[in-house]
């Protein structure tokens, strides 16, 4: 039985190629280390970390995005809450990504995020 696929998302998102080269500066518990991100919304982002380098996190981990590098429109996004949503780590897979969900984003960041998000969708 097949199952159609449902889009649960709330916010629109961008997608970022490897050519455009995004990364996050995030700081966990105990740590602090750089990630590539995927994919970014006003309500969360997707980051990759090489499998032989990435830091350890799972669903329900607190993080906090120190940065963003590498897209005009978004060098305001400092210190903000995340939550780990979900975790794709399949042995096969060069990359381990995380889904993460913002906690409490400043409206202002919402309304920042969702222009550069706009702005690049209509490329």
């Amino acid at each position: 039985m097949s199952r159609l696929y449902e889009e649960q998302r709330r916010s629109a998102r961008t997608f970022f190629d490897s050519q455009e080269k995004v990364v996050a500066t995030i700081t966990g518990a105990q740590n602090s280390f750089s990630a590539d991100v995927l994919n970014l919304s006003s309500g969360g982002l997707q980051f990759s970390q090489e499998r032989g380098c990435a830091v350890a996190v799972k669903p329900g981990d607190q993080l906090h995005l120190v940065g963003l590098e590498g897209v005009d429109g978004l060098q305001f996004a400092r210190d903000v809450a995340m939550e780990v949503r979900w975790l794709m780590d399949h042995s096969f897979l060069r990359v381990i990504s995380a889904g993460c969900q913002f906690v409490d984003l400043p409206e202002e960041y919402q309304q920042q995020i969702n222009q550069v998000v706009e702005a690049r969708t209509q490329r």
